[in-house]
C-alpha cells in the first residue's frame, strides 16, 4: 500500500466519529452507508447522494487538515477503496469540492487545489470583513451564557500553549472563531463566514507559528472576548480584523507564496 493510502487510512480511522455523524444527521448507520444495495430507482439515487455527502466530508476534512496535499493526485478508484464505496459517489465529492474551490480538475485528472498568493489575499479580505462585521454584531446580541461559553473554550485553549498535542490547539481556535461569528444572530452572515472559513485554515497553517506568535493569538482572543464582554461593537470588529491581517502576515511570510 502506498504511504498515501496508509496515511489516508489511519485519517479515516481517527475520524470515524466524523463519519458516524453524518450518517445519523440522515438516520443511517456506517454499515447502511458502506453497502450498496442492488436496487435501482429512487432509493438507489437516494443512497447515492448520502454515500456523496459522506464521501465529501470525509475529502474536505482531509484537505483543510492537509492529510490530502496541495498539488497531491486524487485517483477516484484509490480514494473509492479507502472510502468503500463505488466511484460514482466519490465522482459526485469531487465535483462539490471543484465547485468548493478546494480541488481541481486538468487534463492528468483530479487534484487538490494549491493557492496562490493573490488567492489567499482576497480569501482573508473576505474573512476580515465577515468575521469583523460578525463580531460587532455579536458584541450587541451575544447572551452572558454564550460569553461564558466562549472564555471557558478561550481559557482551554491557553492550557493547550505547551501541549504536545498541535491538532487539539488547532480545533479550539476553530470552536473560538465559530462562536463568535455564530453570536451574531444572522443565520446568512454566519453560513457564508463558515464557507469562507473552509477555504482559509489548514492545520499546516499551525506549525507556522512560533510560540510567542501563538502566544499572541491567544492574547487577541482574550481582547476580542473583553470587547465583546462590554458589548462594544466598534472594539471587537476592530479587533478581529487585526487578527485576521496578522494571521495573513504569518502566512504569506513563511509560506511558499
Amino acid at each position: 500500500m502506498s504511504g498515501f493510502s496508509v496515511e489516508f487510512s489511519v485519517a479515516m480511522e481517527d475520524d470515524a466519529f466524523r463519519l458516524s455523524e453524518v450518517a445519523a444527521r440522515n438516520g443511517l448507520t456506517l454499515p447502511d452507508l458502506n453497502s450498496e444495495s442492488d436496487a435501482r430507482g429512487d432509493g438507489q439515487r437516494s443512497e447515492n447522494v448520502l454515500l456523496s455527502q459522506v464521501a465529501h466530508e470525509r475529502l474536505r476534512l482531509d484537505v483543510l487538515s492537509g492529510v490530502l496535499r496541495p498539488n497531491q493526485r486524487l485517483v477516484e478508484k484509490e480514494l473509492s477503496e479507502l472510502l468503500g464505496m463505488s466511484r460514482t459517489p466519490v465522482r459526485d465529492a469531487l465535483v462539490v469540492l471543484a465547485v468548493d474551490g478546494l480541488v481541481d480538475r486538468g487534463k492528468h485528472g483530479w487534484t487538490v487545489h494549491e493557492y496562490s498568493r493573490e488567492e489567499l489575499v482576497a480569501i482573508y479580505e473576505v474573512r476580515g470583513a465577515l468575521e469583523g462585521y460578525a463580531a460587532r454584531l455579536s458584541a450587541l446580541r451575544a447572551t452572558e451564557e454564550e460569553l461564558d461559553v466562549i472564555e471557558r473554550t478561550l481559557d482551554l485553549e491557553r492550557g493547550e500553549l505547551d501541549s504536545t498535542n498541535p491538532d487539539s490547539s488547532v480545533n479550539l481556535n476553530i470552536e473560538f472563531h465559530s462562536m463568535v461569528v455564530d453570536c451574531c444572530g444572522n443565520r446568512r452572515l454566519i453560513e457564508l463566514a463558515s464557507r469562507n472559513a473552509g477555504f482559509y485554515f489548514n492545520f499546516r497553517v499551525a506549525s507556522m507559528y512560533t510560540e510567542d506568535e501563538y502566544q499572541q493569538s491567544i492574547d487577541d482572543h482574550y481582547r476580542l472576548l473583553a470587547a465583546l464582554q462590554r458589548h462594544d461593537g466598534e472594539s471587537a470588529e476592530r479587533t478581529m480584523r487585526e487578527h485576521i491581517s496578522e494571521s495573513l502576515k504569518v502566512l504569506l511570510t513563511k509560506g511558499r507564496w
